[in-house]
């Protein structure tokens, strides 16, 4: 998502790459509110995600998230 983020500043998009800025945090609040609200993560697997990307759509109010592997 960082990428599109970027994209769309670059482009003059500027409150489409707010929005996505917005929209990254409220998820990371909602994902942490599911998990128990207390969530411990060593920076080694933070930084062992380089091989992995994460797609969404939105269908009838529901997002949808997939994890994948980059090919």
């Amino acid at each position: 998502m960082g990428k599109g983020v970027d994209l769309a500043r670059q482009a003059g998009a500027t409150i489409h790459a707010d929005v996505l800025d917005d929209l990254k945090d409220q998820l990371l609040i909602v994902f942490l509110k599911r998990l128990g609200g207390t969530l411990d993560i060593p920076v080694t697997e933070v930084d062992d995600t380089g091989g992995y990307t994460l797609s969404f759509n939105v269908d009838r109010g529901v997002f949808h998230f997939t994890l994948g592997r980059k090919q």
